[in-house]
């Protein structure tokens, strides 16, 4: 993934068409690109006008040989076998038609509205798109524990040695409060202090993990930083 440029993603993340370390990314940077965000709104629009001027009405008769089939066909018991396969079948169909539903609003479209500048934090996006190319990647959503707004995810690779917080849509910690990042490993709580008040609702962070991690947990502690967790836990994923 490392030779994508990130700002070229915004199509196909607008028809879903990204896979998970892709649309990780693509998340990390969107956030914080006006570039990026105009992109996604501008694909998602033509989409809706691709599908509107290729739709027809049905035959008046559609209903009525429905209605007659339903009459005749026995309905069949829930079956979860089936049922499992049929979905994964569908999910590999609807991932086929998005990509092919991508390229084909490129061409009505006529031009890629990719540009290369932007205001979001290419180091960041770089950091995390480097971690998310190792082959003993992994990502994981906490769980949020308070019913307060916003998400977290970390990525990680302990190879490499890093995790990259990605926290979205948060309230503003209180005053003289930060958000804590905290790595969980042998029973222990370990300090990764990523003291951030989230003041424009996100917290974009990469710190190196001395352990290999079994959970990851949020807290709200003091700005100054604390070894030992004095807040409740807030959000938090163990592996």
């Amino acid at each position: 993934m490392t030779d994508i440029d990130v700002h070229h993603l915004a199509a196909a993340y607008a028809l879903d068409a990204l896979d998970d370390r892709e649309r990780f990314a693509f998340e990390a940077h969107y956030g914080a690109c006006d570039v990026c965000h105009s992109d996604v709104h501008e694909f998602r629009d033509t989409l809706t006008q691709v599908a509107t001027s290729l739709s027809a009405p049905p035959p008046l008769s559609l209903k009525d040989r429905v209605m007659a089939e339903v009459a005749t066909t026995r309905q069949l018991s829930p079956a979860l076998v089936p049922v499992a396969i049929d979905r994964h079948r569908r999910n590999r169909s609807w991932t086929m038609f998005m990509a092919a539903a991508a390229a084909f609003v490129l061409i009505v479209i006529g031009l890629a509205v990719f540009r290369g500048g932007g205001t979001g934090d290419d180091t960041y996006a770089s950091e995390l798109a480097r971690v998310l190319d190792q082959t003993d990647a992994k990502v994981v959503t906490l769980e949020n524990k308070s019913g307060a707004n916003g998400s977290f995810k970390v990525a990680w690779s302990q190879r490499l040695g890093e995790a990259v917080l990605i926290g979205e849509e948060l309230p503003t910690a209180p005053s003289e409060k930060a958000y804590e990042l905290w790595l969980l490993h042998d029973d222990q709580a370990m300090a990764m202090y990523v003291l951030d008040s989230a003041g424009d609702g996100t917290v974009h962070r990469v710190v190196k993990t001395p352990a290999d991690p079994t959970g990851w947990a949020i807290t709200v502690e003091p700005k100054a930083g604390t070894p030992v967790a004095t807040g409740d836990i807030i959000y938090i994923a163990t592996l």
